[in-house]
């Protein structure tokens, strides 16, 4: 992505100046952490009330506020110091071996320490040692996979296979590091688990459809998210949905990793999108998820919030992924009109934060990816007013600049962190205000890039 120089530097300017405001709230660990512990500041889940900070989330933790400093560090060293403190207060609370996820543990360290290393070098060996634990555990959990596909049962819940806490979330990091890694044994590890890793969503793809309740149901089909409030259903969301698989295959197809039937793989996932494809007054979309009454009716439900996580937004950077590694016009054209519709329609009463999750951040990013890979398509303007919306979330008496709003969440909390927190919102913001693309490609830990 070259510097745009068309778009209007005061809109920059104040984008930039948001993210130094941030960066400043966000600079001590110890400060932030001590914040985030406030007795009020949860997620009040019936019976289950959760703080919104752990140290080694990628999500809401230290290694997710050490990524903005990465990515700052890039072009100026001096705040290197604070991406390696974060680092450090996450390792300094100690490694659990399980479980891993890109968003939680090893993984998420990893991601961040990685991010770091790409921008100015450093943490060979701390990566090292986590990639041999990282990779063995990829490759058991993509086996037990493969065998339960092999025995025709469905795939059960997200956490196996999706974004945020299964496989495809932490093969992007392998494919980060088969790249990228110092060490040939490195990228030689990270290259064999990230096969098994495909090889194991390539075999959930093209399965056979699954026998449950006397109908026949696709092998994505979960049944084991009622603690989620969520009947049993297939999610085409690109957090826990069928759309992380389809990015992750179709990024290491183009990256040159590929497996068997991998573009039959793609073209599968493809095909149970289009099923449930329809169009209304805005484009087309994909559905958030699709339960057993709508399998009986063939009716899939309205149109719901389109954001990073689920909705028409996040489906339709995997599916122009997808168009782009298997070369598929018609494929990107449906991406571009289903995220032109989604913005059309994006509006407060659904939208109610600023953040990458569900908020205007993660709309803003997936947008000037599109920038990146459609110059002259337009989506520099619609940046510019969703740059607008992010900013205007700003609230200067909180501790972190932004708060969170949520129904379970007894007061807007306060949330420092990279998912739905101040480091994430600061990120985008940064991507807009610079006009370049991300150095240490921080947001591939959301599967757009």
């Amino acid at each position: 992505m070259q510097t745009r120089t068309d778009r209007p530097p005061a809109h920059r300017q104040v984008a930039a100046a948001l993210v130094a405001e941030l960066a400043e709230r966000l600079a001590e660990p110890d400060r932030v952490a001590e914040i985030t512990a406030a007795p009020d500041n949860l997620m009040r889940y019936p019976g289950d009330p959760r703080p919104v900070w752990h140290p080694l989330l990628l999500s809401d933790g230290h290694p997710g506020v050490a990524l903005l400093f990465a990515e700052l560090g890039a072009d100026r060293p001096e705040l290197r110091a604070r991406a390696h403190a974060h680092l450090s207060a996450a390792l300094g609370t100690g490694i659990r071996l399980q479980p891993q996820s890109l968003f939680s543990g090893m993984v998420a360290l990893a991601f961040a320490g990685h991010a770091a290393a790409s921008a100015s070098g450093g943490y060979a060996t701390m990566l090292d040692g986590l990639d041999r634990h990282i990779t063995g555990q990829a490759r058991q959990r993509a086996r037990a996979d493969l065998e339960r596909v092999r025995a025709g049962a469905p795939a059960g819940a997200w956490s196996r296979y999706d974004v945020l806490a299964g496989t495809a979330g932490i093969g992007r990091y392998l494919l980060a590091r088969h790249r990228s890694a110092a060490e040939p044994e490195s990228r030689e590890a990270a290259g064999l688990a990230l096969s098994e890793v495909l090889g194991s969503l390539v075999a959930t793809a093209t399965a056979g459809d699954v026998a449950r309740h006397g109908i026949r149901l696709p092998a994505w089909w979960i049944t084991d998210e009622l603690e989620h409030g969520l009947a049993e259903h297939v999610n085409f969301g690109l957090a826990h949905g069928v759309c992380g698989p389809l990015a992750l295959l179709s990024l290491a197809w183009r990256a040159g990793v590929r497996v068997p039937r991998q573009d039959e793989a793609i073209e599968r996932i493809m095909a149970l999108l289009s099923r449930w494809r329809r169009t209304d007054a805005a484009g087309p979309r994909w559905p958030h998820l699709i339960s057993l009454p709508h399998v009986g009716t063939e009716g899939p439900p309205e149109r719901g919030r389109d954001s990073w996580c689920y909705g028409a937004a996040g489906a339709a950077r995997a599916v122009y992924l997808a168009g782009a590694a298997l070369d598929r016009a018609d494929w990107r054209a449906d991406a571009d009109a289903a995220l032109r519709g989604a913005l059309s329609v994006a509006g407060g009463e659904l939208i109610k934060d600023s953040a990458l999750c569900h908020g205007w951040a993660g709309l803003l990013q997936i947008t000037l990816r599109m920038a990146h890979d459609s110059p002259g398509s337009g989506y520099d303007a619609v940046a510019d007013e969703l740059a607008a919306r992010v900013v205007a979330g700003h609230e200067p008496e909180a501790p972190f600049g932004f708060r969170y709003r949520h129904a379970l969440a007894a007061r807007p909390l306060d949330r420092p962190g990279f998912l739905e927190g101040a480091a994430g919102i600061a990120l985008a913001l940064h991507t807009y205000a610079t006009g370049v693309a991300p150095r240490t490609a921080w947001d591939s830990a959301l599967l757009v890039s």
